[in-house]
């Protein structure tokens, strides 16, 4: 059982560590040459970091809520060989946390398309995008799999 909820909460934190990120920094260079006026926008890293703390905690109270209501449980099968082979449970909860990961992905492709007239030297949206899409397609093979 513990090793079904690390699986989770890894997953789940690493996700919004490294999207929040990524879609952070995206987000401050759309922010940065979106301005029209003659004022300079200033967005330091001390406010991105906050706001990444926002994007963890939002994710961190969902697993909390999950953890407590409906905690994985451990199925216990038998493989062809006659092993024991210990499979975690998936349930709705998983599906919640796919499809806030698909939200998240998709603000981050709206964010690579707004700024993808960005100087060059500032604009890795492309990049950035190649890593949404990876995620995607790697999210939807696992669960699909699963």
């Amino acid at each position: 059982i513990v090793t079904c909820s690390l699986r989770v909460w890894l997953r789940e934190i690493g996700f919004s560590l490294a999207y929040g990120a990524l879609m952070l920094k995206t987000w401050r260079i759309s922010v940065i040459f979106r301005v029209r006026s003659a004022k300079a926008v200033k967005i330091t890293d001390l406010d991105l970091m906050k706001r990444l703390g926002i994007i963890v905690g939002v994710f961190s109270v969902f697993l909390a809520i999950r953890t407590v209501v409906a905690p994985p449980h451990v199925i216990v099968s038998m493989t062809a060989d006659d092993l024991k082979a210990f499979l975690c449970s998936t349930d709705w909860w998983d599906h919640v946390f796919t499809a806030m990961e698909m939200m998240f992905l998709v603000w981050g492709i709206r964010l690579c398309i707004m700024v993808r007239k960005a100087p060059s030297e500032f604009n890795e949206s492309k990049y950035i995008s190649l890593a949404i899409y990876n995620e995607f397609i790697l999210s939807l093979f696992l669960n699909v799999s699963m």
